[in-house]
């Protein structure tokens, strides 16, 4: 398999129908993915799960599952999340093949999240998105189902990392992001140097939070980074 697509994975959060977790592994060994994360299901595998995979039951079965979003993107360097909106925050969210362009351009492979299908991601899970990803569809009738905006994505990721090379442009002399799980160290002690310096009372503690975490996820610094200002911050929490 081209490496570049080795390190995708599909996160789905929140799944409540088994046909769309088929539906899913299916869309995505058609277009040569193999890396599926469920999170929080609020269904089983069923039969009717592998009746939708049909010959993709081997990317269904091999699914990794997680009780909770942060444990699923521990070791993710970029974490794209789909939304019903074009903006969030203020922010353009990419379309999937802007989105699919920048996946194609990291060493280390991207984290792309789904969320339910009637609610989509809430806001607390878009907090770890690094960039956002709204798939632009009819105004008059946005009714795109969850297995289709999976084969709208594949089929772009396919698409951008056809030709390998595209992949390798950040690879050997750039620094990696920081993982999700050093950038979530990072906001927990934010977290308490607000608490602790009083800040929080000038300004409600999420939004506060919220907009923080916007500003590493545009900045996408390295661990190096993180490990620096996690240092700083605990000299100063000392």
């Amino acid at each position: 398999m081209n490496d570049s697509r080795a390190g995708i994975r599909f996160v789905l959060v929140g799944t409540s129908h088994p046909g769309n977790l088929g539906a899913t592994a299916r869309a995505m060994k058609t277009m040569a993915l193999t890396g599926l994360d469920l999170v929080a299901l609020e269904c089983t595998v069923d039969a009717q799960a592998q009746a939708m995979a049909a010959n993709a039951d081997d990317v269904l079965n091999a699914a990794r599952t997680y009780p909770d979003l942060s444990d699923a993107l521990a070791d993710s360097r970029l974490i794209l999340g789909l939304t019903a909106r074009p903006r969030r925050d203020g922010v353009p969210a990419l379309t999937p093949r802007e989105a699919a362009a920048l996946v194609a351009t990291e060493a280390g492979g991207a984290s792309v999240l789904f969320g339910r299908e009637r609610t989509g991601l809430t806001n607390d899970e878009l907090a770890h998105c690094h960039r956002l990803v709204h798939i632009p569809a009819n105004p008059d009738y946005p009714a795109l189902n969850l297995a289709a905006a999976v084969q709208i994505m594949a089929y772009e990721l396919f698409l951008a990392t056809a030709d390998e090379s595209q992949a390798s442009l950040s690879a050997a002399d750039a620094a990696e992001p920081a993982t999700g799980a050093r950038l979530e160290g990072l906001h927990q002690a934010l977290e308490a140097l607000i608490v602790q310096s009083g800040y929080a009372e000038r300004a409600p503690r999420e939004v506060m939070l919220r907009r923080l975490r916007n500003l590493f996820n545009r900045a996408r610094p390295t661990d190096d980074e993180v490990d620096l200002l996690r240092g700083i911050l605990k000299r100063i929490l000392n």
